[in-house]
């Protein structure tokens, strides 16, 4: 089912439409290209690998978790306090970059659109809007990676700054290979537009992306605060150069 779209040019256009409905089950992901399907790391073309034998014998069409598997055995070389707990050491693989069944998401509609907007690639971006109640609560006992059957929302603990500065939560996805589409919501009295559907897009036009941008930045939203460390630092005093370089270029003396 195609989700509800619409388009805006400004951050109070923006809040307007997302504070129209406010709810605790919504969570945004902001994308620079709007046509990338919403589809986690292990599902895309070059990470996806068919499922084996043995996760066959699992349950699983994929053999992403046994990938997960091998990270963890690896990773206790390089970190003393790796997560015990199945779900928590998932993200943290994710944010160390490897290919799983999480998708980033964001409570924060702001976060989503600097993260929509930050990449001046020459495509439409997008913050897509997602309605999801079905919440992972972790408990102790191994293998339940598994067992969950459905896409739900997983919310780590922090343990990274960045997951608190950006708001950050997860969706999890039994099958990597099926990417998030637009159904009708279970409960009207929850919808964000009138067709009642649990995802809504909102466009971001290519030429519009450093003017959204700028105007984050005015309101505390860019590198220097999402990404609390010198690398996000770094990257904000770059993104400022280039911007002060374009603004002298159009405007010399």
């Amino acid at each position: 089912m195609k989700p509800t779209e619409y388009q805006i040019a400004s951050i109070p256009q923006f809040l307007e439409l997302i504070l129209h409905n406010p709810t605790p089950f919504w969570v945004y992901r902001g994308q620079s290209d709007i046509s990338w399907p919403l589809l986690p790391k292990a599902g895309r073309q070059e990470y996806f690998l068919k499922a084996t034998d043995v996760w066959i014998a699992r349950g699983q069409s994929s053999s992403d978790l046994g990938r997960f598997d091998n990270w963890r055995n690896k990773a206790v070389a390089f970190c003393e306090h790796l997560p015990e707990n199945d779900f928590e050491c998932l993200a943290f693989a994710q944010h160390y970059g490897l290919a799983t069944r999480l998708l980033d998401w964001t409570e924060n509609p702001l976060v989503a659109l600097f993260f929509a907007v930050e990449e001046h690639n020459g495509a439409d971006g997008a913050v897509f809007c997602y309605y999801q109640e079905h919440v992972i609560v972790p408990v102790p006992e191994e293998g339940l990676l598994g067992l969950i059957d459905k896409v739900a929302i997983y919310k780590s603990r922090p343990f990274d700054r960045r997951i608190i500065a950006q708001a950050g939560v997860f969706t999890y996805h039994p099958d990597p290979k099926i990417p998030i589409e637009a159904k009708p919501l279970p409960d009207q009295k929850t919808k964000f537009t009138t067709d009642g559907l649990d995802l809504v897009v909102i466009r971001i036009a290519t030429d519009i992306k450093p003017i959204l941008q700028r105007m984050l930045d005015e309101i505390g939203v860019n590198r220097k605060t999402l990404f609390p460390d010198l690398d996000g630092l770094s990257n904000f005093v770059n993104w400022q150069t280039r911007y002060y370089a374009m603004l002298n270029k159009k405007n010399p003396d």
